[in-house]
């Protein structure tokens, strides 16, 4: 009886330590669990982290890079030949100006409105004189107020529209319209364009047709 008792007891104490030691392996266990746990949502935290501080850097790098080009491209002068380009781009406007020949006569010739030269003269080259090594002799226009041709007015009072070949920007004509009174008020009107005369033939050739009878 008394080794009955005694290995019951000894079995009852080995597996009260069997339990401790369970109990006590199952602690550590939980405890590995939960710092595995803790660990994982830092380093998950930590890459978020990293990834957004990434990001803006790029940002922040993508933005000095266009700050730094639009400073470059501000501070690059501009050259010769953009402007050059930048002028051939853009519409030109153009007149007509009157330019005399001492042999060849008066001719006319349409140019840049701001000046075909860097000072803002007009010059133009005579086709009728001749070219010695590929340079032709050119001539600078005469002042607009002296300039004389093909004149087109236009009536201040009636609206009347006639042209005149003698016409001179700086002379008013009559206009000579029935009813019209603004002659008699000596009121003139000045030629709104003035371009090249009409040639002889064509002016006889029109003189011609208007003393003809119509022929029925």
């Amino acid at each position: 009886a008394a080794r009955s008792s005694e290995s019951r007891r000894i079995v009852y104490m080995e597996q009260s330590s069997f339990d401790a030691v369970e109990a006590a392996v199952e602690a550590r266990l939980e405890e590995a669990r939960r710092v595995h746990a803790q660990a994982s949502q830092d380093s998950q935290s930590s890459s978020w982290d990293v990834v957004d501080s990434l990001g803006s850097l790029s940002i922040s790098s993508s933005n000095a890079s266009e700050t730094e080009e639009q400073d470059l491209v501000q501070a690059v002068p501009p050259t010769h030949a953009n402007l050059q380009a930048q002028a051939q781009a853009a519409p030109v406007e153009t007149v007509r100006r009157q330019f005399v020949c001492p042999e060849h006569g008066a001719y006319w010739k349409k140019v840049s409105a701001s000046g075909n030269k860097r000072n803002g003269e007009f010059v133009a080259r005579c086709k009728k004189c001749p070219v010695v090594g590929g340079v032709g002799l050119k001539y600078v226009a005469i002042p607009v107020e002296e300039e004389r041709g093909k004149g087109l007015f236009e009536c201040g009072e009636c609206g009347n529209v006639w042209t005149s070949n003698t016409a001179c920007r700086s002379l008013a004509q009559y206009c000579w319209a029935e009813g019209c009174t603004a002659s008699d008020r000596m009121q003139g009107a000045y030629p709104k364009e003035v371009r090249a005369p009409d040639p002889g033939w064509l002016r006889a050739r029109r003189f011609r047709a208007r003393r003809e009878p119509p022929i029925d």
